[in-house]
Parts: C-alpha cells; structure tokens; sequence
C-alpha cells in the first residue's frame, strides 16, 4: 500500500531564502542565525520538497536492523561512505514548521535552527506553489497524515542542545546558546522526513489510534524509500511525538521499528536522550518489535492495543516512559 504523492517541487535555495526569509522573533534564535547564515552566506543548489498521502497499511510488519544511539541527532553525512541514502525525521506539528521562530525549542524547532530554509520553505508553502494546489503547509489534515519529505536542506550550524533543549533554551542566556553553537561553512546536507503524529490524548491508546501511528509511520518511510531510488535507506529517528505530544516512547518506539521494515528501510538509527527512561523505552520497544517480527499488521495492531499502553502528559519536554499493563 504504497503512499499516493501529491505533489513536488523544487526551488533554486537562493532564491527560497531570498524571497521568504526566516523572521526570528526570539532572541536567542536571532543570535543563532548570526553565526549561521551571516551575510557572507552562499545559498547553492536546489531544495526538493514532495508530499505524500497514507493510502493504507501493509500486510505485515518486520524488524530492519537497527542501531541505538545515545543522544541527539548528530546529521553525519557518510553516504558517500556506505552508499545509502540517510533520512532524519522532523517530529512536525501539522501546521509545518510553524513555532520555528519563537521561543520553543523541541525536535521540531531545533532542526529548524539549524535548518533555516525549512523556515523558508513554509513561508513558501503559505503563499502556494504555482500549478501545485496539493502543496500546502500542513503535515496532517482531516483524513489523516500527509508526510512531506525534504531533499538537498542545508544544515547551517550544530547546536548542542544538552542544555538547551525544551524550556531551557528560551531562558538561557544568549552568550549560553553561542557557546554552544557552531558555524557549518560550508553547510552539510540533509534529507529530512516530515512526520505529525496524532494530537495528545489521554488513557489507553486505542486500535484507531495505534492504526493511525502505524499508517503514518509506514507512509513516511515508505515514501523515502520511493525517493531513495535503488539506493540502501537509513532512517534516523528517536522519540517521535513523545513531548509536546505526549506520547509513550515504547509504544511509538516500536511501531517505529516495525513500520520501516515493512516499510523497506534497511536500517534504523535509533537516538534516544538522556529524559527520564529513555534508555529502557527503547530496549522495551526493540524487545516488542521483535516479538512482533513478522506478524500480520492487523494481529500486531491488536496485541499493542490490548497490551495497555497509557498516553503520557504533554510537554515541551520528554514524557516519562510508562510500559504497559500487560505483556504484548
């Protein structure tokens, strides 16, 4: 059930950031953008954008290899090394990137610091892409996900945001943020995947909402498998939807993993921080996938939702991970 594209484009990177530039309103992020695009910056090449629609689910999900990896996302560029194409996700709210420029500082908006022309890319969306009615600025809508994938985006800075992260950042003091900034001159490139899960809920998940992770996940990755060609895909994700949105690590950890080996992604680079359980949200949810290696998609649906698993409280910075009632 491959996802249905519905529409790509691709812009001159000069003229995207030309004529839509980020509009920082936190200071920090003004300081940010200082060291990263001074105005001595070049903006070569092309940036191509496509989005995507879930069509539905596969009929069995499996296991890819997967590494896990301590930390955040460090975007290392080696697929002139190993051949395959790297993917990272963006942990996007619906309306994209759309608290890029103010205070906040999780996933979404840390990436988009060091990415500025996502920035662009969303102001451009807004106005609309001439004879592309289909793309719009948002990653979900009434029928469900809409993934919105992103080739060729210049990192412009590294940002270690052990300290910063969340609400850190937007009461740390500026010399704070500029101590741990670096310029990238010149830029890395990466390859990003836009992906909203559900809104916040509370209790139990449900197997309509456990059908939906797993169908939003699966369109996402697929649809960067498409993109990829013939070449190997690595996909680089971590606690997808489980802050502001309030989800469990376990749980989304595991339809992860699943969902991009149905999915045809060859490996799965798992980054996990330092919040409260990290560490055992991922074990549990490696532990789970592989118990689930290979099932019908419909039995892996049902044993999740009759497993248990509690939504967590929404915040802006990890949800404290809570296992399930019951073995899956």
């Amino acid at each position: 059930m491959d996802p249905a594209i519905l529409g790509a484009h691709t812009w001159s990177l000069k003229e995207l950031v030309e004529q839509f530039p980020p509009q920082w309103r936190h200071a920090n992020k003004r300081a940010i953008a200082k060291v990263a695009t001074p105005p001595s910056a070049k903006h070569d090449g092309r940036l191509a954008i496509s989005r995507w629609r879930a069509t539905g689910l596969p009929s069995s999900l499996k296991v890819p290899h997967v590494r896990r990896q301590a930390g955040h996302f460090r975007y290392q560029t080696p697929a002139v090394e190993d051949g395959s194409m790297h993917w990272h996700l963006n942990f996007a709210d619906p309306h994209l990137f759309g608290y890029a420029e103010g205070e906040l500082f999780a996933q979404d908006e840390l990436q988009c610091t060091e990415h500025p022309a996502l920035v662009s890319v969303g102001y451009a969306l807004e106005k609309g892409v001439p004879g592309q009615p289909e793309l719009q600025r948002i990653a979900r809508d009434g029928r469900g996900a809409t993934p919105v994938l992103l080739e060729q985006v210049p990192r412009r800075c590294a940002i270690d945001s052990s300290a910063l992260y969340g609400d850190q950042f937007s009461i740390a003091r500026e010399d704070e943020v500029l101590a741990h900034t670096q310029a990238l001159n010149p830029p890395t490139m990466s390859h990003l995947i836009a992906l909203a899960a559900i809104a916040p809920q509370q209790g139990h998940y449900t197997k309509a909402q456990i059908t939906d992770l797993v169908r939003t996940a699966f369109a996402g990755f697929r649809a960067a498998v498409i993109r990829s060609g013939q070449r190997a895909v690595t996909l680089h994700t971590g606690h997808w939807g489980c802050g502001a949105f309030g989800g469990n690590k376990g749980l989304v950890g595991a339809i992860q993993i699943l969902s991009a080996g149905a999915a045809g992604v060859d490996t799965v680079e798992f980054w996990f921080g330092s919040g409260p359980g990290d560490d055992s949200a991922i074990e549990h949810a490696f532990e789970v996938a592989t118990r689930l290696d290979r099932c019908p998609t419909a039995e892996v649906i049902q044993r999740l939702a009759e497993a248990g698993y509690s939504w967590g409280h929404a915040n802006e910075n990890h949800v404290t991970f809570a296992p399930p009632e019951r073995d899956v």
